[in-house]
């Protein structure tokens, strides 16, 4: 069992199940996505009756860590999930390889790496007796592809894709919070096996860094009194006013930066459907941005930018000065005690003085999102 690409992670629990366990499972690239992938990893081994332990290697020396691992168990195999590996590569040497090699019919490791050099004799191992799993680095990412739909898959549901979208815009790459919403939705619909769109707008508790992304949804649809509230819901959450204000700066630096991302490559602002303009997208931020991406776009999703596509089109710098102007307003009301609902109030009042210079498309309208 060497080399395993992330598609065929199912697999390698099927063969566990089957009782075809290797003495080391090795995996590189984004340690996020690796240690969910090894936490379901030793769940399964766990549900098979092998003992499993979680181990932080945390400068342990050779000989310590023999005497962790000990020797054969009474039932099944001991499997050792290895906690920060990066930091101790250099303890996981030729003679840790030796001691596996003689332990192999009892003793399976787990461990991730960011990255781990070809000659590395853990790599070569895994490579011959173990399993090498690549991972693609975080900035690569498709937890829509991978991640969502396995977690679903273990709680006998389903989405498409948009909803996954849709989800990720509000909750953000968080495994642990994608697993607690994922787990809420599917005891929200019962015996359904399909989450849908309406499910995710229902029960997902937008992170309070995500919350803008609603009440700006909120507004296009409905102007200032559905933008209101929708931050009245958001304050009974127990999230502080300044914090929703903080949020809303974020929001629209990230608008800004946009805007200047499709003003220099226009053809960005005409595409249609989310694949396409994800693809588009990602380019021409290496484009526009060859060294770093600002880091407030850093951690904008795709879908949450296409979604922008409205807002992002419709202003001039000249409007993001006048909006600027108006959040530091805001803020400065709301340090001084100002009522939060009628501070928030007034300044969507000025957004939507400024909006009303946009075309007969009509900024009031829902977004149209064809996916």
């Amino acid at each position: 069992m060497p080399v395993f690409k992330r598609p065929h992670f199912e697999k390698l629990l099927s063969l566990a199940s089957r009782g075809r366990i290797a003495p080391l499972y090795l995996l590189a690239g984004d340690l996020v996505v690796a240690e969910e992938l090894l936490r379901r990893l030793s769940s399964h081994f766990q549900a098979l009756g092998h003992e499993v332990q979680k181990v932080d290697l945390g400068g342990k020396s050779f000989e310590e860590l023999k005497a962790l691992f000990g020797g054969p168990g009474l039932l099944g195999r001991k499997i050792f999930l290895l906690k920060g590996a990066e930091g101790a590569l250099k303890q996981l040497d030729q003679d840790f390889v030796l001691f596996l090699e003689k332990a192999k019919s009892w003793l399976t490791i787990l461990l991730a790496f960011p990255e781990i050099k070809e000659n590395h004799p853990l790599y070569l191992y895994a490579l011959e007796k173990g399993v090498f799993m690549p991972l693609p680095s975080k900035g690569r990412r498709d937890l829509v592809r991978y991640e969502i739909p396995e977690l679903l898959a273990s709680l006998g549901k389903k989405m498409d894709r948009r909803t996954a979208e849709e989800l990720l815009a509000l909750v953000g790459e968080d495994l642990e919070a994608l697993g607690q919403e994922l787990l809420k939705l599917a005891l929200y619909v019962g015996e359904r096996p399909e989450i849908t769109l309406e499910d995710v707008k229902t029960v997902v508790s937008p992170r309070s860094e995500n919350a803008p992304y609603l009440i700006m949804e909120a507004f296009l649809r409905e102007g200032p009194p559905g933008a209101l509230k929708m931050i009245e819901e958001i304050l009974g959450q127990g999230t502080h006013p300044l914090v929703i204000s903080k949020t809303l700066v974020t929001h629209f630096k990230r608008l800004y930066l946009f805007s200047e991302l499709l003003e220099k490559e226009p053809e960005l602002a005409q595409q249609g459907k989310y694949f396409q303009f994800r693809e588009s997208y990602q380019k021409a931020l290496k484009k526009v941005f060859p060294e770093r991406v600002p880091k407030d776009l850093t951690g904008l999703h795709p879908f949450a930018a296409f979604k922008m596509l409205p807002l992002a089109r419709a202003f001039s710098p000249e409007k993001f000065n006048i909006i600027f102007s108006a959040l530091l307003r805001l803020d400065g009301r709301l340090k001084r005690g100002g009522l939060p609902l009628e501070e928030f109030y007034l300044f969507f009042l000025v957004l939507e003085r400024e909006l009303k210079t946009l075309d007969e498309r009509g900024w009031r309208e829902p977004y149209a999102i064809s996916l």
